[in-house]
């Protein structure tokens, strides 16, 4: 059996936190945050392992005036400092960008739509324009056609509006998969990031797109050790550093075992700054290079979310789409107005930011 193992990070900055008042996770003028990702990519040209990043679209500005034309409300642009990379570079980052498209390893560069918008809290015509600005500051940088999303806060996109413009794939929290749940407490919960399996999750189409499955809160990061420059919530502080580290790698490698002996996929995630200290580099640096072993010896495949696409179409008998028509009946995506499910993303104190 191979197993196929997804690494999403996602590159937000200032724009992912600003509004919710945790600008402070970032380290000053981002000086962790480049470090680190120029050390992961180090890993990932020496190991082979190729990782999607999924940039908001407003950090390949090199500038900008803080005046952006779009159907959003008027106050929307408040946060934007309209200045340039070397006065506030949590909102302008093209360097980082370049030093992924620098590197041996084919990396994905996919969009986090153009300025961290919730999707399924707005209007669908600024979803569109979310999705439409971004790819025009993708082509500016030269990256051309992204097919790939993560949605800020594991949001919904409107189906439609990802199809109409060109998205195939995006990242989808597995509790919203067919026979999949979520746990019903904030002990639960507490539980299942301390010590539950990794989920292995086929990705599957609805209404379209493909989803390939992750959990809702950072496992390739820990949320319960330092994320950022923040430290975790007390209860995690009440268990000694180095179990939480020992904790954060077997949690590591039970998604890879996870992936390899279920012939399934395992869906790895964080933002940049969760892992851009010294409390999490370690377990992420060896991570890396066991999915390289485990390459080698031919239990795992990395794939990019790009890379999904083929992978599925080459597993799922060609001209078969009752799966999928199963799979949309079964599993209906929430569109823009809908409530809620019940088993919607619990609001207590263990959350991390999505």
């Amino acid at each position: 059996m191979v197993g196929t193992v997804t690494i999403s990070i996602e590159i937000e900055l200032g724009w992912g936190l600003v509004r919710f008042d945790k600008f402070d996770k970032l380290s000053e003028n981002r000086e962790a945050e480049t470090r680190h990702l120029s050390r992961l990519l180090d890993q990932c040209d020496e190991y082979d392992v190729p990782i999607t990043f999924n940039i908001v679209g407003h950090l390949l500005h090199e500038s900008c005036d803080g005046t952006h034309d779009g159907p959003h409300d008027e106050d929307w642009w408040d946060v934007d400092p309209g200045t340039s990379v070397e006065e506030d570079p949590e909102f302008y980052a093209p360097d980082l960008i370049d030093d992924i498209r620098s590197r041996r390893t084919d990396h994905e560069i996919c969009t986090h739509t153009y300025s961290h918008i919730e999707c399924d809290e707005v209007d669908p015509e600024i979803v569109r324009w979310e999705l439409n600005q971004a790819q025009r500051v993708h082509d500016e940088h030269g990256l051309g056609k992204t097919g790939s999303i993560v949605p800020p806060r594991h949001s919904t996109p409107p189906s439609g509006v990802l199809v109409d413009t060109g998205i195939r794939t995006k990242r989808t929290p597995h509790y919203k998969a067919h026979d999949e749940h979520h746990p019903a407490t904030a002990v639960g919960k507490l539980y299942d990031i301390l010590f539950g399996s990794h989920p292995a999750v086929e990705p599957a189409v609805r209404q379209g797109v493909l989803e390939s499955y992750s959990p809702e809160y950072i496992t390739f990061a820990a949320p319960f050790l330092q994320t950022g420059t923040s430290d975790p919530h007390p209860v995690y502080r009440s268990i000694p550093l180095f179990v939480r580290q020992r904790l954060h790698e077997r949690n590591l490698r039970r998604g890879i075992d996870a992936a390899a002996t279920t012939d399934s996929f395992v869906h790895y995630w964080s933002h940049l700054y969760d892992f851009s200290n010294e409390k999490q580099w370690p377990q992420v640096e060896s991570f890396v290079r066991q999915l390289s072993e485990r390459q080698e010896m031919g239990d795992i495949r990395v794939r990019t979310m790009k890379d999904l696409q083929s992978e599925y179409e080459q597993r799922a008998p060609h001209g078969d789409h009752s799966a999928q028509a199963q799979q949309d009946d079964l599993c209906p995506t929430r569109e823009v107005g809908q409530p809620k499910p019940a088993n919607a993303s619990l609001d207590h104190p263990f959350d991390h930011d999505a």
